[in-house]
């Protein structure tokens, strides 16, 4: 019997040291400002749970699972509305009275769960104390502009201006910044 338990303990430590296999990492929280469509500059505050995991060329320290938003604006009270998806946000923004937030999907895992939408992205608006989840196409055109950060800012960050955010270091070089800067219902993710 216990050289039963010891063998599956073997093969338990093996299995978690596979590479592909992910792992807690954590979390990442950080403040960043945020340009409203209105001229305002908000902070909002972001959590994102991470998983360490091997990405077939390398291990990813911090691959996003979980996201916290949280945006205080007085039109909409005194406290603090929290958004919380299995995303990655790349608009928060106020239009005519009503608040926004979209996200796309980290990986192939959230892909699949929010149901393979094509194009990947994923709208939210505040309504009546809640967020409600809505069809991309009623997303106002004015809020397709990202203003969030694309990817995670380096770890020590803690606070993170609109120009730093504009930046290569920080959002990609611009190649890579076209399909994700901008909500572009003719885009399609290659997750499969």
């Amino acid at each position: 019997m216990l050289k039963q338990l010891a063998r599956l303990v073997l093969i338990l430590v093996g299995f978690t040291a596979l590479p592909g296999c992910a792992r807690d990492a954590g979390f990442r929280t950080w403040q960043e400002e945020v340009k409203l469509n209105d001229g305002r500059v908000i902070v909002v505050t972001q959590k994102r749970r991470c998983e360490s995991a091997y990405t077939g060329a390398e291990m990813a320290p911090c691959i996003s699972r979980e996201t916290w938003l949280t945006i205080k604006l007085p039109e909409f009270g005194d406290k603090e509305i929290v958004w919380n998806e299995k995303l990655k946000p790349m608009v928060v923004n106020v239009h005519q009275g009503q608040l926004y937030v979209v996200g796309r999907p980290p990986t192939g895992r959230e892909f699949d769960l929010y149901g393979k939408p094509q194009p990947p992205y994923i709208a939210y608006r505040w309504k009546e104390g809640i967020w409600e989840r809505m069809p991309l196409v009623e997303i106002p055109e004015a809020i397709y502009d990202a203003n969030m950060i694309i990817d995670l800012p380096p770890k020590e960050t803690k606070f993170l201006t609109i120009i730093q955010k504009e930046s290569s270091e920080m959002n990609g070089a611009p190649e890579y910044r076209k399909p994700t800067k901008r909500i572009d219902l003719n885009y399609k993710s290659n997750f499969h």
